[in-house]
């Protein structure tokens, strides 16, 4: 690659004929690695194809696929170089489909959330005091303690209760 080109990161995600054993699909994933090499291309990750289920059916050429290789590569490659490798790729036969995105570059710069946004808190404080908010149990009556209450006398205490609460 000159310098004067212009390059861009780019990722290629693809998926591969079911009909290939696994290692011929490696073997796919391999010369693809090296066809991008001699085109140019910084290669920085890349994922060995997988056999998955496909979404939905994919017919290309004869075959109907339900399930796919599925791979990506990121590269980095002079924009010049693209057209070329969309061209291979289309007229492979073992690959049902692909996709070329274009990847930003990383900025280092960092990013600035208004205030405005935070201004409102998240939970509003209560008006009154936590101590007032909290009701404290009234202390039991002494020689109420251990003392058996009968049916009617528990009526009439549940009755009291209920009444000061709906107060």
């Amino acid at each position: 690659m000159n310098e004067d080109t212009i390059t861009n990161n780019y990722e290629l995600s693809f998926w591969l004929s079911s009909e290939l054993e696994e290692k011929k699909a490696e073997e796919k994933f391999n010369d693809l690695l090296k066809h991008l090499e001699e085109l140019g291309a910084a290669i920085s990750i890349s994922q060995l194809p997988q056999l998955k289920p496909l979404a939905y059916p994919i017919k290309k050429g004869k075959n109907l696929n339900l399930n796919g290789y599925f791979s990506f590569v990121r590269f980095t490659l002079a924009k010049d170089s693209i057209a070329p490798l969309q061209k291979k790729l289309k007229f492979d036969e073992d690959i049902i489909r692909f996709f070329i995105t274009t990847l930003r570059k990383e900025s280092k710069q960092k990013i600035r959330i208004p205030s405005a946004i935070f201004k409102k808190p998240l939970f509003e404080k209560s008006k009154r005091p936590l101590k007032e908010t909290m009701k404290k149990p009234e202390p039991e009556k002494e020689g109420e303690e251990g003392r058996e209450l009968s049916l009617e006398e528990l009526d009439k205490k549940l009755n009291e209760i209920l009444q000061d609460t709906s107060k």
